[in-house]
C-alpha cells in the first residue's frame, strides 16, 4: 500500500531496497578504512588459505597465463635473471656462491644459474609443508625444495654470518613483522654479503589491505620505508652503521628494489 504525506508517496518496498542500497554502498566505503586499522594478524589464517588456493591452481593449470614464469621457476638451468642480483654476482670474487630465497613459494624465482660462478640456493617458506604438498599432487618436483620457516626466525634456524646473499621477491610485505624480517636476513649474510629485496610499491594501497596485503614498501629520497597507517619504519635509519642500503624504483615495472650491503 502507497500512502501520501504532504504530496510525498512513500511506497514501503521501493523505500526498503534504496535503504538497503545506502547501506550497502556506505559498507563498501568503510571496508578499506577497516582495513588500514585492523591488526596484520587479524584475518591472516583465511588469507594464508587463499594464497595456498592460489598456488594450487597454478601448478595445477602449470601458471596458466604466466607460463612463462612457471617454467622458469622449475628449470633447473634457469640462469639468474634479477638484474639487481647478476650485478652483484658480476662482482663477487668468489666461485662458490650461497643465496638464501626467504619466502620462496613452492619453489625459488631467481635462477640457478650464472656464468663463471656455482651457486648454491636454499629456500625457506612459512607454507613450504603446503606447498610440497601440492607440487606432490601435481606430480612436480622443484629444483630446490622449500623448508617450513617463518623469516623471523632465520637466525634461529641458520645462525649468523651463514649465506652470501639473502633474496626476497614479493613476500615481506605479506609477512607480520617485515621490518624484523629484513634485520634477520642481515643478520644471516656474512659481512660484505647482500640481501636484495624486490617488491611492488605500496602494494598494500593498491590491494586495498586485502588478504595478506597489509604492509606497503617505498622509496622516498632513496631512503627504504616500510610503512601501513599508523607505522612507518626507516629501514636505511634502522641499519645505519650495519649496513649500506641502496634503494632505488625499478624503470621497467613499478616496484622498488632495495640492495642492502652488510658491513664487516
Amino acid at each position: 500500500m502507497n500512502v501520501a504525506f504532504n504530496g510525498w508517496l512513500y511506497q514501503p518496498s521501493r523505500t526498503l531496497r534504496a535503504l538497503r542500497l545506502r547501506w550497502v554502498l556506505v559498507g563498501l566505503r568503510m571496508r578499506p578504512a577497516w582495513r588500514t586499522r585492523r591488526s596484520p594478524v587479524r584475518g591472516r589464517r583465511r588469507a594464508l588459505k587463499e594464497e595456498v588456493g592460489y598456488w594450487s591452481a597454478h601448478l595445477s593449470s602449470r601458471g596458466g597465463k604466466y607460463a612463462d614464469g612457471y617454467a622458469y621457476r622449475f628449470d633447473h638451468t634457469a640462469e639468474v635473471a634479477d638484474p639487481a642480483l647478476r650485478e652483484i654476482l658480476q662482482g663477487l670474487t668468489q666461485q662458490e656462491v650461497s643465496i638464501l630465497d626467504v619466502g620462496a613459494g613452492p619453489a625459488p624465482f631467481l635462477g640457478y644459474r650464472f656464468p663463471g660462478k656455482t651457486l648454491s640456493v636454499s629456500a625457506v617458506d612459512p607454507l613450504a609443508d603446503e606447498y610440497n604438498l601440492l607440487l606432490d599432487r601435481a606430480g612436480v618436483v622443484p629444483p630446490v625444495r622449500t623448508e617450513r620457516l617463518e623469516g623471523e626466525r632465520l637466525v634461529e634456524r641458520f645462525g649468523g654470518d651463514r649465506f652470501d646473499i639473502a633474496y626476497s621477491r614479493n613476500a615481506l610485505d605479506h609477512a607480520v613483522d617485515p621490518t624484523l624480517i629484513v634485520e634477520s636476513m642481515v643478520a644471516v649474510v656474512r659481512p660484505g654479503g647482500y640481501v636484495v629485496l624486490r617488491h611492488g610499491r605500496n602494494e598494500a594501497v593498491k590491494q586495498r589491505y586485502r588478504q595478506l596485503h597489509q604492509w606497503n614498501f617505498d622509496e622516498r629520497a632513496g631512503q627504504f620505508i616500510v610503512w601501513r597507517p599508523g607505522q612507518q619504519t626507516n629501514i636505511t635509519e634502522t641499519l645505519s652503521g650495519r649496513a649500506e642500503v641502496s634503494c632505488r624504483a625499478s624503470p621497467t615495472d613499478d616496484s622498488i628494489v632495495c640492495v642492502i650491503r652488510k658491513l664487516s
